[in-house]
């Protein structure tokens, strides 16, 4: 332990290599290693690898492009389709490293890639396959390049920052903060303004449209399939107001940045709304513009509607930075040394046996089993067997079809399926437009319906299924476990004369709200 702190004292860049490439090793053996399957949004993108494209339907291309990589040399299986998440959190660790290394110093670097990587959020995403796991690599990458290009404003700068930022484009639209974050750091900062105002400026937006070009070339030519799911995913079309919902706001975002290192970050936040100016560089008032955005914007979307815990995920890797900045002068202070340097070691502790247990859990699910903990593995067990069992049926009773009405089993059931004599999987619409990519690329259609198993996971959707068959007879229940306390369950039914009901308003009236069991 002491050659350990005597390294990181000395030599703060080697150990920064050290550490990354140690917890990247870990986690590609701990994807590797798990016998939890993909789930269907990990599905869902294997399938948009099998036909490269620059857009589908629900996100931008880079993820199944990543994916397509991946599993031309591995194969097509589990860890392969997982294999580059680990790797490319790794990457955004470095370019975290190296921003913390030019902005300050390569103590703080170090530390910007140590909070990182130990941030119980990238512990879970790096075992799984996300549009997190690409898109925070380049957005990371584009800080860098940013402030490269702030304090250097040449063209090679310009490119990368411009490719870096269409890169992040291509991983999520949530990478739209970028441009927010760049032009308030330009407000603020008069180097960043005068490199953005500059000849240069103007070549790095045009590196990142013509990066994201094709993106919008694929979106004009599909009806703008891509950006119309992004705005549909939103929810804003269901605003309320509830400023309770900070409440549940704050504690996802500490679930995702760690519980102390985020109360550190909002007792940073406090202090620069205070005016103690020696709390407040440009250094640190540039960074904070590429955090506060997606913050205060996805918690105003929590308030008037819902957020998931990871849409604001964009904040942290500036947060990394700016985390170690502060903590790394309260050490240099005799007042705050006593304070806040036990406070951040046990944060990063903290987050560290935090994604200990995760990784332990993840490599051995059995022990959740035991410690009533498997309800957060639900969406990757199971499909197989379901896949097994509804094939099975659908051969017993002579479909000629599997229908379902779940965009998750459709997923399951296409990748678990893709190596077996399965029978054609379809999905039922129940509006009077897709709306997913299961439902796009799997609706049945007319002269399928010969004799079709239906498995109807959503009683909602069973009165108004009824109406789009001919004949339709209930033949049971499918249960399939998922751990001691949880189950995926499906109501059976065999089918015929597929005949879909128009979706008029007095129809949707009729069947709002109506639940079969």
């Amino acid at each position: 332990m002491n050659a350990l702190n005597d390294l990181w004292r000395r030599n703060p860049s080697a150990c920064a290599a050290l550490m990354i490439a140690a917890v990247v090793l870990v986690r590609i053996a701990v994807v590797v290693a798990t016998p939890l399957e993909i789930g269907p949004d990990e599905a869902q993108y294997w399938r948009w690898s099998r036909t490269l494209d620059f857009g589908y339907y629900s996100k931008p291309p880079l993820i199944a492009w990543v994916i397509a990589a991946s599993t031309a040399v591995f194969g097509d299986g589990e860890w392969a389709i997982r294999f580059f998440s680990p790797v490319l959190h790794g990457v955004a660790a470095f370019f975290l490293f190296l921003l913390g290394q030019k902005a300050f110093d390569s103590r703080i670097g170090a530390w910007s890639a140590a909070i990182y990587l130990l941030m119980p959020g990238i512990w879970l995403s790096s075992t799984i396959m996300s549009t997190d796991a690409v898109l925070l690599p380049a957005w990371a990458a584009a800080l860098y390049f940013l402030w490269r290009f702030r304090d250097e404003p040449t063209l090679v700068n310009a490119i990368l920052g411009g490719v870096a930022i269409g890169l992040a484009m291509l991983g999520k639209y949530a990478a739209l903060y970028l441009y927010a974050g760049a032009g308030l750091a330009a407000l603020i900062d008069k180097d960043m303004r005068k490199a953005v105002l500059s000849p240069a400026g103007g070549v790095l937006v045009i590196a990142s449209l013509v990066t994201l070009g094709p993106n919008i070339l694929w979106n004009f030519a599909n009806n703008f399939a891509t950006v119309s799911h992004t705005a549909d995913n939103a929810n804003l079309g269901e605003a309320g107001f509830n400023p309770l919902h900070v409440f549940g706001y704050i504690s996802d975002q500490a679930a995702v940045f760690g519980p102390i290192t985020l109360l550190l970050l909002l007792a940073g936040f406090g202090l620069v709304a205070g005016r103690k100016d020696k709390w407040t560089t440009t250094r640190e008032m540039w960074l904070l513009c590429f955090i506060l955005p997606p913050l205060l914007v996805i918690m105003g979307q929590e308030i008037m509607s819902r957020a998931h815990a990871n849409w604001a995920a964009t904040a942290y890797p500036a947060a990394c930075v700016l985390l170690a900045a502060w903590i790394d002068r309260a050490f240099g202070s005799e007042t705050s040394r006593v304070k806040i340097g036990p406070i951040l070691k046990g944060g990063l502790a903290l987050n560290a046996v935090i994604g200990l247990i995760f990784t332990v859990l993840w490599v051995a699910p059995s022990l959740a089993d035991s410690m009533r903990a498997s309800n957060g593995m639900k969406a990757v067990r199971g499909w197989a067997e379901t896949v097994a069992e509804l094939n099975s049926k659908a051969k017993e009773i002579g479909a000629t079809a599997i229908l379902v009405d779940d965009r998750e089993l459709w997923h399951g059931m296409d990748y678990y399926g893709r190596n077996t004599d399965i029978k054609p999987v379809r999905t039922w619409l129940r509006g009077d437009h897709a709306r997913s990519h299961a439902e796009e690329a799997g609706a049945i259609q007319p002269g399928e319906d010969a004799r079709i198993l239906i498995a109807s996971g959503a009683g909602g959707n069973r009165p108004m299924i009824r109406q789009d068959f001919t004949t339709i007879e209930e033949i049971g229940y499918l249960s399939i476990p998922l751990g001691p306390t949880r189950e995926r369950k499906f109501k059976l039914y065999v089918a015929s004369g597929y005949h879909r009901t128009p979706r008029t308003p007095e129809f949707e009236a009729k069947y709002h709200n109506v639940i079969e069991d």
